[in-house]
Order: C-alpha cells, then sequence, then structure tokens
C-alpha cells in the first residue's frame, strides 16, 4: 500500500470514531432523559396514588430542575458536544438549545 492510500484510510477511520463517538454521546443523553422519566414514574407507582397528567408533568419538571442543578454544562442533541447553560446554541454547530425533556 502506497502512503496516500493509507493516510486516506487513516482519515476516514478517524472521522468514522468522530461520528461513534458523537453518536454515543448523544444516546447516553437519551438514556439520561429517559432514566429520569421512568424513575418519576416509578416514584408515582409506588406511592399508590392515581395521579393526573399534570401531576405527572409538575414531578417531572421537578425532577429535571434538579438535575440541571447537579449539572450546568449539558450535551448538543445535534453534535454531541458539551454546552454552556449560558448560552442558547451550541457554539460548534449552531444549534438551538432544546426546552424540552424528548
Amino acid at each position: 500500500m502506497d502512503p496516500e492510500e493509507l493516510e486516506k484510510r487513516y482519515s476516514q477511520s478517524n472521522a468514522a470514531m468522530l461520528e461513534l463517538k458523537t453518536l454515543i454521546k448523544q444516546l447516553q443523553s437519551r438514556l439520561d432523559r429517559q432514566a429520569l422519566i421512568i424513575g418519576v414514574l416509578k416514584d408515582m407507582l409506588l406511592t399508590g396514588d392515581k395521579k393526573l397528567e399534570q401531576d405527572f408533568l409538575d414531578r417531572l419538571s421537578t425532577a429535571a430542575a434538579s438535575k440541571v442543578a447537579e449539572k450546568d454544562v449539558s450535551t448538543c442533541h445535534a453534535c454531541g458536544k458539551p454546552m454552556s447553560a449560558k448560552h442558547t446554541k451550541c457554539m460548534y454547530c449552531g444549534e438551538a438549545r432544546r426546552g424540552e425533556l424528548f
């Protein structure tokens, strides 16, 4: 194999590795949100109370707010890079911060 071919393959594998890392970060973020929702549902079931959808949303909002308080930096949903809570857009890709949990 000539050096140009080796360099081309290295570049392609490097790009693929970065893409996989970004995908893993996005999946981890989704998993964290889903774990939060499941935890709230579990708490509601264990209390035995029959709650309305609004109560669920209130509890979810409270749990999400406490989780955000623990962690100042979130990740961009588009590129997976860290985003400061101070910014409304990702400084890497320009994607707007999502205000929702899903």
